[in-house]
């Protein structure tokens, strides 16, 4: 074997993505039997999307064939739900792969990414992969996203900013009028990327509006997921909308064929399909409430939450707790690497899951 270090050097220090245990590896490991209750991956725990589903047994037929690259009908049906036009958007394999593009698109050594701390790990990963450095903003109040912060450390090196909103693990959000202050503040030549996973969760007026910022003609990115509301995780499909000029470049860097034939198909069938974004988010309202109350006289603190999940501080030790629900049978999130040593995140699940997860915790607490 040749003694060669083929390694890129960005990635030498690199740790890649931790994502959740799958459902079937935590039974084979555990020797467990019976229902999991899965509340780690903020998973649409109403199963798919009715016209998706619908959608995906009518083209189930034709994937031996290569699936439209250039996405022209569901960029139809995207364009006429958001007010765009169709070179301003790009249709992905989950939002998650823009986040990844725009680094290698448009990140270079030398440039600098800002984000906050406790949100997403993929912006810090995609800026590390392509060798910018993170500036990484403290969370105000522990659990806030911090615009004053984040716009006071805008620098001529700055290229891109992330921002989630509602922020993912915390559930905490921004007013509109605290995102008009921090925009005016942003310099034109800067790209906002606006990370709107949790958007159709919101029941809160008082959030901005991302496709205002768009509208104004600003490099200004949203980023809009299948995955969540529309319980389509498991076929990884998502979009964001931005300039054209933006949108072009980002096409370079995409690989072909990048959403399936049943993606693409179970996209245009869930657009379609406001009476389940409604039964989802009312569900996830009912069921974050009587979680949060149920534990509301327990020594927790509660992070109230704009999303289908909600994030719990303890006394305990995140990691020990994750542990514990896992011999009974219930997966959560341990925050550790989120700067959250003794919390988990918790999403909503079918009320027996609740149930189970409440009664639970209260015996570990």
């Amino acid at each position: 074997m040749s003694e060669r270090d083929y390694r890129k050097e960005t990635l030498k220090s690199f740790k890649p993505y931790v994502v959740g245990k799958p459902i079937e590896e935590v039974k084979r490991e555990l020797g467990l039997t019976g229902r999991i209750a899965k509340l780690a991956s903020n998973e649409n725990p109403l199963g798919v999307c009715p016209k998706a589903l619908e959608a995906i047994r009518e083209h189930a037929a034709e994937v031996n064939l290569y699936p439209d690259d250039n996405h022209f009908y569901l960029k139809q049906k995207v364009a006429a739900k958001q007010g765009v036009e169709i070179d301003e958007l790009y249709i992905a394999s989950g939002s998650v792969e823009i986040i990844e593009v725009i680094g290698n698109a448009f990140l270079e050594p030398g440039d600098e990414v800002i984000a906050s701390a406790g949100s997403f790990a993929m912006y810090r990963l995609a800026a590390m992969k392509a060798g910018a450095t993170f500036v990484e903003i403290p969370l105000k109040d522990k659990y806030h996203v911090d615009l004053e912060a984040m716009a006071a450390a805008i620098t001529d090196k700055t290229k891109v900013i992330f921002y989630p909103n509602p922020n993912n693990p915390t559930g905490t959000w921004n007013t509109a009028d605290e995102f008009d202050a921090f925009m005016d503040k942003v310099p034109q030549d800067v790209l906002m990327v606006y990370d709107a996973a949790y958007f159709e969760y919101i029941t809160d007026s008082d959030l901005p509006n991302p496709k205002k910022y768009f509208d104004q003609g600003r490099d200004f990115m949203v980023l809009h997921t299948f995955s969540k509301i529309y319980g389509m995780a498991g076929l990884r499909i998502g979009y964001g909308y931005g300039p054209k000029n933006i949108i072009a470049h980002l096409n370079l860097g995409r690989i072909p064929f990048n959403a399936n034939v049943l993606a693409q198909a179970a996209a245009m069938g869930a657009l379609e399909d406001d009476e389940f974004v409604v039964k989802t988010r009312d569900f996830t309202r009912t069921e974050l409430d009587y979680i949060i109350d149920e534990l509301k006289d327990q020594p927790v603190t509660l992070v109230p939450s704009q999303t289908n999940f909600v994030l719990i501080d303890t006394e305990k030790e995140g990691p020990w707790l994750f542990a514990e629900l896992q011999k009974r049978g219930i997966i959560v999130r341990p925050m550790v690497g989120y700067g959250f040593p003794n919390a988990i995140r918790v999403n909503v699940g079918l009320h027996e899951d609740n149930e189970r997860f409440v009664a639970a915790f209260k015996e570990l607490l």
